[in-house]
């Protein structure tokens, strides 16, 4: 297991770093972050911070991460659309995509 930062005494179990990885994965998806660089970094440490502090809820984590990231890109679909964190991920495309 890995230790969370400051903030917490608790440590990651295998779950948690999964369901971390499947929010980083369904952010990044949606929208269109790259997985490497500056932008993936401050998202990844977004998500680790909102866990830290108790969010731990992997649909509100995922709606935070989705909110933070859509407010810094130009709008491209509806406000309306959802993103199934299962069908989000890697390789897998949305039924809704074309």
């Amino acid at each position: 297991m890995h230790d969370l930062p400051q903030t917490s005494g608790r440590q990651l179990s295998p779950d948690d770093i999964e369901m971390l990885q499947r929010v980083f994965d369904a952010t990044c998806f949606a929208a269109r972050v790259p997985r490497r660089g500056e932008r993936a970094n401050r998202l990844a440490k977004f998500i680790m911070d909102e866990f830290c502090i108790g969010n731990g809820d992997e649909r509100t984590l995922l709606e935070c991460a989705l909110w933070r990231e859509r407010r810094r890109i130009p709008p491209r679909t509806e406000e309306t659309e959802t993103v199934d964190i299962w069908v989000a991920r890697p390789g897998r495309r949305s039924p809704h995509q074309r």
